[in-house]
């Protein structure tokens, strides 16, 4: 049985590449992502042990042609409670990207 966490907002600023950190509220399995319009480019996930703490790649990132908006996706966490979504490019407005962490 599965349980779903509460949806977040990861905030990458106006010209930034990351977000801001989120605290998801418990270590996850997965992280569902719903991209809106963003600047074409990779997206992949950074995870830390602790708010605040050092961010660092986590597995695979995926390639985006999300100029349109309206794309959705599944990372593996493998229990990582800390997040931030980035881009391997700088962003022409702010963009909020929806998560949420499932837990198994």
């Amino acid at each position: 049985m599965s349980k779903f966490l509460g949806w977040k907002t990861a905030t990458i600023a106006l010209n930034g590449t990351a977000s801001d950190e989120v605290d998801l509220g418990l270590d996850a399995d997965l992280l569902q992502v719903k991209l809106p319009t963003l600047t074409s480019g990779t997206i992949k996930v950074q995870v830390a042990e602790e708010a605040g703490g050092t961010y660092q790649d986590l597995g695979p990132s995926i390639t985006t042609a999300t100029t349109t908006g309206a794309y959705n996706t599944v990372f593996k966490l493998g229990g990582w409670q800390h997040i931030k979504i980035v881009s391997s490019a700088a962003q022409g407005a702010a963009r909020s990207i929806k998560v949420r962490g499932e837990r198994f």
